[in-house]
């Protein structure tokens, strides 16, 4: 073999060496952008309709419907937002909403509303009657449907002659010690998908009752008279007076907006000479049972 070639051999073999080394480092650092990169993928998450649709078995449409209608919780609170970016290991809990029929007769449905349904479903489930009052979706509680015009035509003049009396339970941010009325008008904004309640000196007059029931801790519980019922009127009327109801994620600005529900439900209406009351226990609903 002639050893002049021996030189260039061994830079031959060097090269390679260098060569491979090199792309070995390559190689390595590419794996790492890529696990890097998947790391940053998983940290960010995935649109919570999405991770649902996928653990449900269910389309995207149904999952948003589901979340938007306040009916699923994740660590025991309320999911507000369909789009939130949530870990893949995230687990769901559906609450199925129950009703109970409270009364019927020949002219009237009374329905013990679950919250997470519109009252216009309701309508629907019980086709061809009418609704004669409307809870918010996120409002439990006493709702009638009339089963003839001539039924849903008396009980319309029985609201507007200020002859319905309708008594809530809510519970809000903050201590209560004594009764209040909440005399500020009321208007109404709407919006492409909803409407929002504003208070304004050129609003519909409106009045709210509160007395307080009991104070837990930092909370207070309050039983509502409203002989007007405007859109959203409790909502925005505890509002402005730095009282929000716990879980409303619309006017409620604190950190108590966050919880498994809406704490507000009605519990009795009294129409015709008669009085229906859901049988909803509120103190285990809204977790204050001492």
């Amino acid at each position: 073999m002639d050893k002049s070639k021996l030189p260039r051999l061994q830079n031959m073999k060097k090269s390679k060496r260098i060569r491979s080394s090199t792309y070995y480092q390559f190689f390595n650092k590419n794996q790492d952008t890529q696990r890097n990169n998947t790391q940053k993928f998983d940290q960010s998450g995935i649109k919570a309709y999405k991770l649902l649709s996928i653990q449900e078995g269910i389309s995207t449409n149904k999952a948003k419907n589901l979340i938007d209608s306040g009916v699923v919780q994740v660590n025991g609170v309320r999911l507000e937002i369909a789009r939130t970016l949530l870990g893949r290991g995230t687990k769901f809990k559906i609450i199925e909403p129950k009703q109970y029929i409270i009364f019927e007769d020949f002219n009237i449905i009374v329905i013990d509303k679950p919250y997470g349904i519109e009252s216009y479903e309701l309508q629907n489930q019980y086709a061809p009657y009418k609704l004669i009052n409307r809870l918010d979706r996120d409002t439990s509680g006493v709702i009638l449907l009339a089963k003839n015009e001539e039924t849903r035509l008396k009980a319309i003049d029985e609201f507007k002659a200020q002859r319905v009396d309708k008594i809530y339970y809510a519970l809000v941010d903050g201590k209560i010690s004594e009764e209040r009325e909440i005399t500020s008008n009321i208007s109404v904004e709407s919006r492409q998908t909803s409407k929002r309640a504003i208070l304004s000196e050129f609003g519909i007059k409106a009045c709210t009752i509160i007395k307080p029931l009991a104070i837990i801790g930092n909370k207070s519980l309050l039983e509502i008279c409203i002989p007007t019922g405007k859109t959203h009127q409790i909502r925005i009327h505890l509002a402005s007076i730095k009282f929000p109801i716990i879980g409303d994620v619309r006017y409620n600005k604190t950190h108590s907006r966050k919880a498994k529900r809406l704490m507000l439900h009605c519990h009795k209406t009294s129409i015709f000479g008669n009085e229906f009351v859901s049988r909803l226990d509120v103190y285990d609903e809204f977790g204050i049972r001492g």
